[in-house]
């Protein structure tokens, strides 16, 4: 015990000033005596309303406050001490006889009590009691300002993430002769893994892309940047079959050492006839509502990137009439009514008599509306002939 006053680990506040208060000025020079000893800095007091002059002056870590003084008594100087909400412990001083008295000290906020005369062994062990908890308060209350710090630090990261990545996505959709075009991502946390983009490689042809990277949250959104930026410079010069051949192959060391993997709906579009060649890489969730409100699901299909290395991805084909609508879509959306998965047919059935792409977009949008926090990243992208 007699090294209490000097152990504290860095970073914490030490504990070492007291101040005891006592009218009994025998009883006030041997507390002093027995806790500089123990290698605390001592100050005293006679009364209570001294007391609260030396608080100030002196900043003490412990009060030993006796609980009958003339004046302002031991209680009245514990309560002043709590309203204000000191970073101070309390020890009470209590005669034989009046332990309800420091029952009623304790429900007042004390920290534990002492009785008189005191006895050196009880005396050191309610001490050093006081002293550890005091310390490990101090402590926590540290370690919690720095977890708040770093959290409010790990939100404004986040919160930074989630500009960027705003910023990648396309700022409104491009003028198309005879077509509509709108997509919307909404990411199940602040950033996600879903994306969506489009090019204009020339004047007669638009390159769309839809995909969804496994997982959430930031690794998702590291990788989601990195296989967008990789897909959208190879697109420029090369059909969808070729570039997400390449894609894959550059992507392949990356996901295979994260242990992620893509999957990806790469289109091309030639807008003077409304063909489309494509390629969905374990994608699946796309479909085209024909003007006659049938529904057909788009044929063929492979594995998603990462998974199977080597894989050599295959083009399919097919042409979008006038009124045809494609639609690409996420997890977010066949998941998001809970305990069943959204069928394409079902999710064009609300597409019935809406007026053009955006109609159709908030239709499907407003489906996973449950009032509910989304399981997954939400992307939907809507191409649509007009009729």
């Amino acid at each position: 015990m007699a090294e209490a006053a000097a152990e504290y680990k860095p970073g914490e506040a030490p504990v070492r000033r007291l101040l005891v208060v006592d009218d009994d000025p025998v009883s006030n020079r041997l507390m002093q005596r027995r806790l500089e000893k123990l290698g605390y800095e001592v100050f005293s007091a006679a009364d209570g309303r001294k007391a609260l002059g030396m608080i100030p002056q002196t900043a003490p870590d412990v009060l030993l406050l006796d609980v009958s003084m003339p004046g302002m008594g031991g209680l009245e100087v514990l309560e002043w001490v709590r309203e204000r909400g000191l970073d101070v412990a309390v020890i009470m001083m209590t005669a034989y006889g009046t332990e309800e008295v420091a029952v009623e000290a304790l429900r007042r906020g004390a920290d534990d009590y002492l009785r008189k005369p005191l006895q050196q062994a009880e005396f050191e062990a309610v001490l050093e009691r006081t002293v550890e908890r005091l310390r490990l308060e101090r402590q926590n209350r540290a370690l919690r300002r720095q977890l708040d710090e770093k959290r409010r630090q790990l939100e404004a990261e986040l919160s930074r993430a989630a500009r960027v990545q705003a910023e990648l996505l396309p700022v409104g959709a491009p003028e198309l002769a005879g077509f509509e075009l709108e997509a919307r991502c909404i990411p199940a946390r602040e950033i996600g893994g879903d994306f969506y983009g489009w090019l204009r490689p020339d004047p007669r042809t638009l390159t769309l892309t839809l995909g969804d990277v496994m997982g959430k949250g930031m690794p998702a959104a590291l990788l989601m940047a990195t296989a967008r930026a990789v897909l959208r410079a190879l697109s420029r010069q090369n059909p969808p079959e070729r570039a997400l051949n390449l894609a894959a192959r550059a992507l392949e060391d990356d996901l295979l050492r994260s242990g992620s993997f893509v999957t990806l709906f790469h289109a091309q579009l030639d807008l003077p006839s409304g063909t489309l060649s494509y390629v969905d890489a374990g994608h699946g969730h796309a479909f085209v509502r024909r003007a006659d409100g049938s529904t057909g699901r788009l044929p063929g299909g492979g594995v998603p990137l990462g998974t199977v290395p080597g894989y050599a991805y295959r083009e399919g084909t097919l042409r979008l009439g006038r009124g045809d609508t494609l639609v690409v879509y996420s997890d977010g959306l066949a998941e998001a009514r809970p305990g069943s998965l959204l069928a394409a047919g079902e999710l064009s059935e609300s597409l019935a008599g809406a007026s053009g792409a955006r109609e159709m977009l908030e239709r499907l949008v407003r489906i996973a509306d449950t009032g509910q926090p989304l399981s997954d990243d939400l992307t939907v992208l809507v191409l649509h002939r007009e009729g």
